[in-house]
């Protein structure tokens, strides 16, 4: 009995040592391809992450590179306005590609009033905007042209201004909710219905924006027209008159005196207005 169980206790001995082998050989041989697989998987990560990455890199400097361009496209448009603005039914366009940022016309978001003896005159304001991409940031407020004053007082200011800014994403906007007033002189030649006398010249400029059409695309023009000009004239009596602009969006008021444009208080003034309509599209494909 005893020898016989010897032999069957050494076969089950044989055949878990025989597993046992099969075993070691398995893992040692599955051991590289399993190394191989987690080495492909960590690579496959690390590819895809530093491709998001370059691919945010990439994207913000394209969406940098848009909102500067479209800040000349704004000072571009500025100077086809001025080059028209004296010529009725003059036009013009600006070509640019609306592919990362987005142009805005916002309507009458308040009114400029302006007042002077026998004339008073309110205009909307109306804003043209472009919003930058959601990667592009504005550190500190800029202004491109002009300033928010509302009187300008000197023939080589703009009527025009262009600022920079962040509100909820990087903006470039631009308006002409502003008024010029010049004297351009004491003259001698107003004809008072009896003899010539002398009398003061005031010319009062400013620009009315008008929207028309809103066509987008990635590749579009900024159309520019000049409608018509409006003049109006008046007479006033000696005096140093005060001239008073209005912005209600701003809540700001801002006035000056004959005097302090240099006219002559003991003397008659005319008065010259000019209302200067500008139609504003956007076109796509122009």
């Amino acid at each position: 009995m005893r020898g016989a169980k010897e032999p069957r206790e050494r076969r089950l001995s044989d055949i878990i040592g025989g597993f046992a082998r099969k075993y070691l050989s398995c893992r040692r041989a599955l051991s590289p391809v399993i190394a191989v697989i987690v080495l492909a998987s960590v690579l496959g990560i690390i590819v895809f992450v530093a491709s998001n990455i370059a691919n945010d890199i990439v994207g913000a400097h394209v969406e940098e590179a848009q909102f500067e361009q479209a800040k000349y496209v704004m000072l571009s448009l500025d100077k086809l306005i001025k080059r028209i603005m004296y010529e009725p039914e003059s036009s013009g366009y600006v070509k640019t590609s609306f592919w990362k940022v987005t142009p805005y016309f916002e309507r009458a978001i308040g009114n400029l009033t302006i007042e002077a003896p026998e004339l008073e005159i309110t205009i909307p304001v109306n804003v043209i905007k472009i919003k930058g991409g959601p990667r592009v940031g504005v550190p500190a407020r800029q202004t491109l042209l002009g300033d928010e004053n509302l009187i300008i007082t000197d023939l080589t200011k703009p009527l025009g201004n262009i600022k920079v800014y962040q509100e909820n994403g990087a903006w470039i906007s631009m308006d002409y909710a502003r008024v010029r007033c010049i004297v351009t002189g004491r003259n001698i030649a107003y004809y008072n219905g009896t003899v010539y006398e002398p009398y003061n010249t005031l010319e009062i400029t400013l620009i009315k924006i008008e929207f028309k059409d809103f066509r987008v695309g990635e590749q579009a023009s900024f159309i520019a027209r000049n409608a018509r000009v409006t003049s109006i004239q008046r007479s006033i009596d000696r005096g140093d008159f005060t001239i008073t602009v209005r912005r209600t969006d701003l809540n700001r008021v801002e006035s000056i005196r004959l005097s302090s444009l240099g006219g002559d208080p003991s003397c008659k003034t005319l008065l010259n207005a000019a209302i200067i309509t500008i139609e504003v599209s956007i076109l796509e494909g122009v």
